[in-house]
This record gives C-alpha cells, sequence and structure tokens, in this order.
C-alpha cells in the first residue's frame, strides 16, 4: 500500500511504503530510482501486524520505479503500486506517482 501526504511549504511529499504477505521474510528493502537501485540503502521494518514499511521523502510532480528485495536476494513487485512498467530484464517494476 501507498500512503502520500504533501509536507508542507516543500516540494516533496512523504510516502509510506508497506507490503503484507511476506511473513517469512528475515528482511526486506526498498529499491528504486530514488536510491540507485541499491538493494540495500532504505531497510523496512516490520510491524506488529506482520506488514514491512518504511516511509521516504520524494519530489513533488514525479514519478518512480521501485520494488521490493526481500532477503537480498528476490525482487517483489507491489501488488498495491500505481502502476507497473516493463524493465529491461522481461519483468516489471512498481511506480509510484507523486502529484
Amino acid at each position: 500500500m501507498l500512503k502520500k501526504k504533501p509536507i508542507r511549504k516543500s516540494k516533496k511529499t512523504s510516502v509510506v511504503f508497506e507490503i503484507e504477505g511476506l511473513d517469512k521474510a528475515k528482511a526486506v528493502n526498498l529499491a528504486g530510482d530514488f536510491n540507485e537501485w541499491e538493494p540495500s540503502a532504505t531497510p523496512m521494518k516490520r510491524r506488529k501486524d506482520g506488514a514491512w514499511s518504511v516511509t521516504v521523502r520524494l519530489d513533488n510532480d514525479s514519478q518512480y520505479q521501485y520494488r521490493y528485495v526481500v532477503d537480498g536476494q528476490d525482487w517483489v513487485v507491489d501488488p498495491d503500486a500505481d502502476a507497473l512498467v516493463a524493465n529491461p530484464f522481461g519483468g516489471h517494476n512498481s511506480l509510484v506517482v507523486i502529484p
């Protein structure tokens, strides 16, 4: 799930990235073009309800591709992304659109 909240007096939006259903995961990270696709740059935290989440500040009037990295090896698309876009590896990336 994506939750977007504009930051007052800023040209950025606070975006909460959340994913459920990764109960067996030991670690989940967020990788995307906003962090140079670095698989360990943005670690997520497991909440008490079992979902994983992290908050990132992103530029307004932009769109970003991303994926979740599970246990350092499985790259997972977000079922709740704003859209999916083809990537150069024959799969898809998730897309978040910031108004």
